[in-house]
């Protein structure tokens, strides 16, 4: 069974267990495991992120770049509404800041129910009602896009020390003016 294991590992390009093993574990290689466990004993919320962070994806029902791109829009309007409301002179709230949250959250859940219920119909052979819900997705998610860019734009329009609205009105005044 021995002789087996090896022949195995040598089919891999492995010629040791010690060599398939530091390609395993690394850390041993270079002496640093001991820290790396000192590290996770000491935070282990990080190893509670890393093995959450990959079902977010999953759970909405949007491809990973997608949710990166998401994150950074709402980052985007997080730290844009902070520099215009001290532009404003407002000082910092928690109450805003989980205003904000909330906001985040409530957008999240409205991406993934109807994902779920896309996939719940699908798994039944109910393609019409997966469709639709499929549908009801992808107009949220373009819907919430628009939202943070309108927001985006509010709090610029206020940093380039413009009215409020100032972005907003020439987007509306463009859209508008193709249409006759």
């Amino acid at each position: 069974m021995k002789d087996w294991f090896y022949k195995m590992l040598a089919s891999y390009d492995y010629d040791s267990f010690t060599n398939f093993f530091q390609s395993i574990a690394p850390s041993f290689k270079y002496c640093i495991t001991r820290q790396l466990l000192l590290v996770s004993c000491t935070f282990p919320g990080l190893a509670w992120f890393s093995a959450f962070i990959p079902q977010i994806p999953l759970a909405l029902g949007i491809q990973a770049a997608a949710l990166v791109s998401m994150l950074l829009a709402f980052v985007v309007e997080l730290v844009s509404g902070i520099v215009a409301s001290r532009i404003r002179k407002e000082p910092f709230s928690s109450f805003r800041l989980s205003r904000f949250t909330l906001k985040v959250f409530i957008y999240l859940v409205l991406i993934a129910i109807p994902y779920h219920w896309s996939q719940n119909y699908a798994a039944k052979g109910e393609t019409v009602m997966a469709v639709c819900f499929d549908w009801l997705q992808n107009f949220l998610i373009i819907h919430i896009a628009q939202e943070n860019i309108v927001s985006i734009l509010e709090n610029l329009a206020v940093i380039d020390g413009k009215d409020k609205t100032a972005w907003i009105n020439k987007i509306k005044d463009k859209i508008t003016s193709l249409w006759p």
